[in-house]
């Protein structure tokens, strides 16, 4: 065997360590370090993937219904001249029916849960009603999670009857009287689902699903479904 192109290794061991020794000539030389190259990169890439990351937390802030108080009066203004009962809330003195102060506010909830709460509103109705994206459904959980009690806008209450009926309040208890329930709006605000109900006695009465659409800045109602009668 040629004695020049062998190469001559010695091991030293110090614990667990291994440490080469040869003697290599300068091609030899370079390939070591060209394979050496992947190694290291290797060795940094664990070394980063060990570091601990600061996870970023990311702050879930309230819905701001002020933002939004102009859509809910345009809506119900949308509302109430599709459905054909201005006259019958408009603000006289003799009124006919009234709107009641506040709205519904409902609770979503989930079709294949089996805790469901059957009074609530189905959020797989308004996925596919109203919009189906992930900002979507977060923000109709946001618009029904947590809230204060919601009233009728300002400006729906200077052009229409707007009262809270109370069993002492001779005036309003015999009156028929029309609540809506909270609307919900998609992420980009340009559809939106509303409830009505409407009762006209003890035994009267009826509810109603609008889903309205903002075409050329203006809310109107494209579609109405009836959901229950008495």
């Amino acid at each position: 065997m040629n004695k020049k192109l062998m190469h001559e290794f010695s091991k030293l061991y110090y614990g667990k360590e291994i440490i080469l020794a040869s003697s290599f000539k300068p091609f030899d030389r370079f390939m070591k370090v060209y394979f050496l190259i992947p190694f290291l990169f290797f060795i940094i890439a664990c070394q980063s993937n060990d570091q601990k990351q600061v996870p970023v937390k990311i702050q879930k802030q309230a819905f701001d219904y002020a933002i939004v108080e102009g859509d809910y009066a345009e809506i119900l203004d949308a509302i109430i001249a599709y459905h054909s009962i201005s006259n019958e809330v408009a603000k006289t003195n003799k009124p006919k029916a009234y709107i009641h102060q506040w709205f519904i506010k409902d609770s979503l909830y989930n079709a294949y849960d089996k805790n469901f709460m059957p009074d609530g509103l189905r959020i797989q109705k308004l996925l596919g009603l109203v919009g189906h994206s992930q900002q979507d459904s977060t923000g109709y959980l946001n618009q029904v999670k947590g809230r204060d009690t919601i009233f009728i806008p300002l400006q729906i209450k200077k052009k229409y009857n707007v009262a809270y009926h109370k069993e002492t309040e001779t005036t309003e208890q015999f009156l028929s009287s029309y609540t809506f329930h909270l609307p919900i709006l998609s992420h980009d605000h340009k559809k939106a689902f509303v409830s009505l109900d409407y009762v006209c006695g003890a035994l009267c009465g009826q509810g109603y699903d609008f889903i309205l659409e903002k075409i050329n800045g203006k809310w109107k109602v494209i579609k109405r479904d009836y959901t229950w009668i008495s």
